[in-house]
């Protein structure tokens, strides 16, 4: 009679994430099978596109340590990956997908040393990157070489992004006053709501300069993509107080009485409003930490096989980046200076610096 084993589930080697379908539950105490882990997320504004396909492995040894070596979690070569593009004029594209081992990323857990991750190539010969359009239907399959096993998923990319101007702004001059506490309701136009989009959430950037007070040298700075919403909202609108802006500053600049810090001229703001799919949108709400006493969770996948082994998701998600005016009528620079959040961050009036 053979030993029951114990198999881990590992997404990422480095941090590790369990998940349970909607499907039947994986046997944790069954002989070892091939479980394939997949995750996707397909933004037509990125240069290039990578997908990280992984397989559960058996150890009876420390789990984390196992997920560091390589060999006990990435396929290689022994699988072939294909991503299809169907396009809205019905034509249809296949491009295989290159393994690489090095990510043109920020450094972090995604991006960090020694992962297989796979990009879609024009061909196994250039190894030029695919462009992702807007608008299409993109289906990955994913084949194991020695057994045929497949496995596949799907989404549609957003398209059609049309930012819809806050009331109290203009077409031509977006203002935000960073002193309202009521909520601000920023979003996409109503008549050209993202096409395959679900969902929204928004992000604020602040530009800002600081001069040396003893040598008047400038150095230009910025806060990038602080998420000032709750989460996705499900619609085409996401609220939130523009006065949230100043705690942003206060928690993320340093006090520093060696210099002087100025808006970086007047449109020093940024909103990144971010739509994504259902698919995106159902994941990240099941996979948000349980307020519960009930520590069993049903998770999200729609990554499938016909053994039902295969975990993780392929989704899609875009955004849209627009510049704001600091609104100067509404004494914003003043309470810059002297709020009760940034008083001690040296802020001083962008025209004291042109002059």
């Amino acid at each position: 009679m053979k030993k029951n084993k114990f198999i881990q589930l590992f997404l990422l080697p480095i941090v590790a994430i369990s998940f349970l379908s909607c499907k039947p539950d994986v046997n944790l105490t069954s002989d070892y099978r091939d479980i394939t882990v997949v995750y996707g997320l397909l933004n037509p504004l990125d240069q290039n596109h990578y997908i990280k396909i992984y397989k559960g492995y058996l150890t009876k040894e420390n789990a984390l340590v196992w997920a560091n070596e390589l060999d006990n979690i990435s396929y290689y070569d022994e699988i072939d990956v294909q991503l299809i593009e169907h396009r809205p004029n019905g034509e249809v594209v296949t491009y295989p997908m290159d393994t690489v081992m090095s990510v043109g990323k920020n450094y972090g857990t995604f991006a960090s040393p020694t992962q297989v991750l796979y990009r879609p190539v024009k061909n196994l010969t250039n190894h030029r990157p695919v462009p992702i359009r807007e608008g299409c239907l993109y289906q990955l399959e994913i084949t194991n070489k020695k057994t045929g096993r497949k496995v596949t998923s799907e989404t549609s990319t957003i398209a059609n992004m049309a930012f819809n101007i806050p009331l109290g702004t203009s077409q031509s001059v977006s203002t935000i006053n960073i002193n309202k506490d009521d909520p601000w309701e920023v979003g996409f136009k109503t008549n050209s709501w993202p096409e395959n989009a679900y969902a929204v959430d928004a992000y604020v950037s602040f530009r800002f300069i600081e001069q040396d007070k003893v040598t008047g040298d400038t150095v230009h700075k910025a806060i990038n993509d602080v998420c000032v919403t709750t989460g996705f909202v499900a619609g085409n609108v996401a609220s939130f107080k523009p006065s949230v802006i100043f705690k942003i500053l206060q928690e993320n600049i340093e006090v520093n009485n060696n210099v002087w810090r100025y808006p970086d001229t007047y449109e020093c703001i940024s909103i990144k409003l971010w739509a994504c799919d259902e698919v995106y949108y159902t994941y990240y709400k099941t996979a948000q930490p349980s307020s519960s006493i009930v520590q069993d969770r049903v998770n999200y996948t729609n990554i499938k096989a016909d053994d039902d082994m295969a975990l993780g998701f392929f989704a899609s998600r875009a955004y849209y980046n627009r510049r704001f005016r600091l609104d100067v009528i509404n004494h914003n620079e003043d309470s810059l200076a002297h709020g009760q959040w940034t008083k001690n961050l040296n802020f001083r009036p962008y025209t004291d610096l042109l002059n």
